[in-house]
């Protein structure tokens, strides 16, 4: 049998195609939109988080894990932000950078308290997601195993959350970062005319489809193992010559 799952992940607080379809229908291929950002889950799935990318590190070794704090709507600024892991016992204060990121810290105490993440904003005001860079990647490129990690820390995040039959289905095709079936979205930097791969002497220009209409989306390889995780995704930016 074969299935799609479209998993509506927004961008920010725009719309999404069904609002997020549940139907499953006999089509080719999963499509994972890897931007839905959802509203902060606990601090046990941001462990899941941490667990993973300590399991995956190979993928990205010169990299460490932080995740991106970005607002969901456009009258939403970082600046004040506090972001707290709060227990019944447990209060820690998680330090928040100028440009959005921060690092989630282990604590023992937390996680067996089940504790929750907390902003200091209206809940949905926010969204994250993993942000996973090896030095000295070229501004307008990103190196594929860094994306690869970042695939499988939310993945590791995201999973429990997910209702049981898109949970199965993922699963069933062996996760979403290293499935041809699965198409999981990125978010491009800016708008994008297209992008090459290039590993060595080896360049290939995407095809038309691995861009969105709109540019600001992309699709690349995860799953395909000959491309090296040192391969580097070099964009082609909307309006360059």
């Amino acid at each position: 049998m074969k299935f799609t799952l479209l998993i509506a992940m927004m961008l920010a607080a725009g719309t999404a195609p069904a609002q997020e379809a549940d139907a499953v229908k006999e089509v080719d291929t999963v499509q994972v939109n890897a931007l839905r950002d959802p509203d902060f889950k606990t601090y046990r799935a941001f462990v899941a988080g941490l667990d993973a990318f300590d399991s995956k590190h190979a993928l990205a070794p010169a990299s460490a894990l932080r995740f991106l704090l970005r607002p969901s709507a456009a009258d939403a600024s970082i600046e004040g932000v506090t972001i707290r892991i709060a227990g019944n016992e447990t209060s820690i204060g998680v330090p928040l950078a100028a440009d959005g990121t921060f690092a989630m810290p282990r604590n023992q105490a937390a996680l067996d308290e089940d504790a929750e993440i907390i902003l200091n904003r209206k809940k949905g005001s926010f969204r994250w997601r993993p942000d996973v860079h090896t030095p000295e990647v070229p501004a307008n490129a990103r190196r594929l195993g860094d994306i690869r990690l970042e695939c499988e820390v939310r993945w590791a995040v995201d999973r429990q959350d997910l209702p049981f039959v898109k949970r199965t289905l993922i699963t069933t095709l062996g996760g979403p970062c290293s499935n041809a079936r699965v198409h999981v979205i990125q978010l491009a930097p800016r708008a994008l005319a297209g992008y090459r791969m290039v590993a060595g002497e080896r360049t290939v220009t995407a095809p038309a489809g691995a861009v969105g209409p709109d540019g600001m989306t992309y699709v690349v390889p995860l799953h395909d193992a000959s491309w090296p995780d040192d391969a580097l995704v070099e964009f082609e930016f909307a309006g360059q010559k």
